[in-house]
């Protein structure tokens, strides 16, 4: 039997091939690439439109009017990923496809947003993809197929509760397509495409709920602490008109952060650490711990961290109204962190204009990196080429 065309596209655009399930991976859709560079360590840092899928505290500490007009990114995990493409799209059947991908470790991911910030409020819409193929090939083979696009808008506000207090919600419309579901040897031996294709297309509706709250301790630095609540009672899906199955519920997840910002005479550095999933006996202690630090020079932010285990790497480039981010960092497939590795690379392209409340361009808007000016947290600083985030 033929491939389906639907199918052939989302195996070639899929990532990720070895010997584990792909529910070991935590599964995380709509992330940052600076927030990657430093280890994802992003609760108490996120104080511009990334805060609508952060920490929505964080849109109190938005400084002026940003509008991100268009935030592009794109990422695998090596150049391996261009010849398993050449092998499947040179198998002609089901059965050739699965064998040519036997041993192959390949990752792809990508998406784009545009938001508009402003102090206490932000909103967005957004295209994420995550998708992810396991094929090994022991004893008792498997096949685990992980496709999730996501196609929503958000909507979010702080308010400030006390001066160093600010809680903040943010409220997801998502359509969701997909499924992250393991095929076990049956599957594998009668290699039947349309047992996988009905998971693949499967499609909902859902709407979740994010809560976020940071406290400002007073002092020469003023670390902020971030508690977040995501997917408050778990998001579900409704299935769609097209499909008879929904993708599987999205589970809640709490976290606690802590960040801090502190400006030298010609670089900031920003040191920050999140632990997650406190709300989750079966995630190992190791792949909870994220923390990570920036430094921001007037044109170049240079980043590292720790996640799940892993060093991540990450620069960023700020040209006024244009940014390039880049990062490599480490995902474990596995229960515990050392056990299986996969090493990705990932860049963005934001183009975003800022304006202060005169209405005065100052570039990049909160969201742009380097150390030009104030913070957009402290609220200072008039028209300028950047700001630092």
């Amino acid at each position: 039997m033929r491939l389906s065309l639907r199918l052939r596209v989302a195996l070639i655009l899929v990532f990720l091939v070895s010997g584990t399930a792909v529910a070991d991976e935590l599964f995380e859709i709509n992330t940052s690439v600076r927030a990657l560079g430093m280890g994802n360590a992003y609760l108490g840092v996120a104080d511009n439109a990334d805060a609508l899928f952060y920490n929505p505290a964080g849109l109190a500490r938005v400084s002026g009017f940003n509008w991100t007009i268009a935030d592009v990114k794109v990422g695998l995990n090596g150049t391996e990923v261009l010849q398993t493409v050449n092998d499947i799209q040179g198998s002609a059947t089901f059965e050739d496809t699965v064998r040519a991908m036997y041993g192959d470790h390949v990752w792809v991911g990508g998406g784009g947003k545009s938001a508009f910030t402003m102090p206490y409020f932000g909103a967005a819409i957004y295209n994420h993809l995550d998708a992810s193929v396991d094929v090994n090939n022991p004893v008792y083979p498997n096949l685990d197929i992980s496709v999730v696009n996501d196609y929503g808008y958000a909507l979010g506000g702080a308010i400030p509760i006390l001066p160093t207090v600010h809680l903040g919600t943010v409220i997801k419309y998502i359509k969701r397509t997909g499924s992250r579901v393991p095929f076990g040897a049956t599957y594998i031996g009668s290699l039947d495409p349309n047992n996988i294709q009905s998971e693949v297309e499967r499609e909902g509706i859902g709407y979740s709920m994010d809560l976020g709250m940071n406290v400002a301790i007073p002092g020469p630095v003023a670390p902020v602490l971030s508690f977040v609540w995501k997917d408050v009672g778990m998001t579900t899906f409704k299935p769609g008109v097209a499909t008879l199955a929904a993708p599987p519920r999205q589970l809640d997840e709490m976290s606690i952060g802590a960040a801090v910002k502190i400006d030298a005479a010609i670089a900031s550095i920003t040191p920050a650490f999140d632990f997650k999933y406190l709300n989750r006996a079966d995630v190992q202690l190791g792949k909870k711990l994220h923390f990570g630090v920036e430094i921001g020079l007037p044109v170049v932010d240079i980043r590292a961290g720790f996640s799940e285990g892993y060093y991540s790497l990450g620069a960023g480039v700020n040209l006024g109204i244009i940014r390039v981010d880049a990062a490599s960092y480490g995902v474990e497939l596995g229960e515990y962190p050392g056990q299986r590795e996969d090493r990705r690379y990932i860049v963005q392209f934001t183009l975003e204009l800022g304006f202060d409340p005169s209405l005065g361009i100052f570039g990049g808007g909160s969201g742009s990196g380097g150390k030009s000016g104030s913070g957009s947290g402290s609220g200072g600083g008039g028209p300028r080429l950047k700001r630092r985030r």
